[in-house]
Formats: structure tokens, sequence, C-alpha cells
């Protein structure tokens, strides 16, 4: 399958889940499917990422939003796309369907992804900078970046379980998430064609949550997790699993590195050197 035809798989996909009522209130209306982060052309080695599902904040502003304890009203965060955009948006004038119609759409798209680092990151994934902490920061101790101005061996590109970006975040939408898209084969469809489209040397799964739902939708025993700790004076402490999904090799890691909490930016980097 090519990547085109992936895009417009993953198109038909969100406009049939856009159709049921559990999922109107989820799914924001310029959001287009969010097949990976990053540099796919870039001819270093690649690593891969994974994650669940993309946040809604690669397509809005959360600044100005005080009280976390409101509820997700659809209506107000459609007020809040991002001005500086991370990913193509779709306009007013365009609906989901527009994607599988012009080809022009879905190469803007497409491009949208490769440039993602090259534009306004999100800090989740951490900053182009030494000493730079979330997931970067990691990543720098493996020689790795996601930035691909960074003169690290290996260029990182993330991708997520499914391509959807989400108002709620992911645990608090599992079970339509299980129902609607992962009790089948598709999402795993679309991973797999990702996978292969990459080619990577290996994948890194961030979070202890993120890692079993992993394991358990790919059908991978993760055999037993093993303890880390930094050495003094640099701060950190995680569990991590080593194990295969077909020829990848798979490390999961208890941390969720968009919020690594008791790291420290030299912890990280440390970690990322042991694994």
């Amino acid at each position: 399958m090519t990547i085109d035809d992936l895009l417009k798989e993953a198109t038909k996909k969100l406009i049939q889940i856009d159709g049921i009522i559990d999922w109107q209130n989820e799914l924001l209306s310029k959001a287009p499917p969010v097949l990976w982060f990053g540099n796919s052309k870039s001819e270093k080695p690649k690593i891969l990422t994974v994650g669940a599902n993309p946040s809604r904040w690669e397509f809005l502003n959360r600044s100005g939003i005080i009280n976390w304890s409101l509820p997700l009203i659809k209506s107000f965060y459609e007020t809040k796309y991002l001005t500086k955009k991370r990913f193509y948006h779709l306009s007013q004038y365009n609906g989901y369907s527009d994607i599988l119609n012009f080809q022009q759409l879905r190469n803007d798209i497409i491009d949208s992804y490769n440039n993602y680092f090259a534009k306004n990151p999100y800090n989740w994934f951490g900053t182009n900078k030494d000493g730079s902490y979330n997931a970067e920061g990691l990543l720098r101790g493996m020689n790795a970046s996601y930035f691909d101005t960074n003169p690290k061996k290996y260029i990182v590109c993330h991708i997520d379980i499914f391509p959807f970006a989400t108002i709620s975040d992911f645990n608090k939408i599992q079970p339509i998430t299980q129902r609607d898209i992962l009790s089948n084969s598709w999402a795993k469809s679309i991973v797999d064609e990702l996978l292969s489209f990459f080619n990577p040397e290996f994948i890194i799964v961030f979070g202890r949550t993120n890692f079993n739902y992993f394991c358990n939708y790919f059908n991978i025993v993760p055999g037993d997790g093993k303890k880390w700790k930094a050495t003094f004076p640099n701060l950190g402490n995680a569990e991590y699993w080593t194990t295969q999904y077909g020829r990848f090799k798979v490390i999961g890691l208890s941390v969720n590195l968009g919020n690594p909490k008791g790291f420290n930016a030299n912890g990280l980097k440390e970690f990322g050197a042991f694994l």
C-alpha cells in the first residue's frame, strides 16, 4: 500500500467513526488523520517512537484554558485552533471527504507530517538543543534526534496506535476505541504498513500503560521488566522491557517521556545511552 493509499484508508475510517454518536464530540473538524510525525525522507537510519493517539494540542492552542476539570466541550475547542500550525488544518470549506477527492490536499497533509519537527513541534517531544528534556533528551543519549538538522546518527519519527486526534485523552476513550477501532485488525494493519514504510532499527513505546496496550493489541509477550537507576548526581529511575514484534526490536519504557517525573535532563540522556 502506498502512503497516499494509507492516508485514504485512514480517512475512510475517520469518516466512518465520525458517523457514530460517541465520537462526534471527540473528533476535531479540521484535523485530518496523522499517520506520523517527522521526516520520513531522511536518509539516516530510523527509530520509531510509539504513543496512543495524537494529542488535541497538535491542533489546538492550550493557552487561556485555566480549569482543566471542566467538561471537554467540542464547540469550545473548535474555537481554539493554532494559528502557528503543526500539521495541515482542513479549512472551513473542506470536510474529511475532500481528502479522498483531492490529490493536492493529500500531498499537503503528508508534507506536514514530514515537516513537523522543522516547524512548531509540541513541547511534549522536547526541543532541538543539548540538554533537552522530554523524549528528545533520552533520544540524544541514544545518538538520535527527532530533528533532522541535528548531526546525530539516527533520525526519529513518531507514530501512534491509531492516527486520530481526539478532544479527550486516550484513557478516557479506551472503551469506544476498543469497540470501533481496535477490536479488529484495522489499526494493526495501519501500524504494520508504517513499520514496513519506515523499516526502523527499533521501536520505543513510551509509558507503561501504552506499552501494555501495545503488547496486548499486537499479541506480544513482553517478558520481565528490568529496573534502571541514574548515577548520582543525575536523577531518574525507571523500568524497561525489551521484546520483538516480527523483525523489529521493541523497547518499552515505564516512564512517560512527555512528562518524565523524577528525571532531570542528564538522567534522561544517561538512560538513553544505557538503552
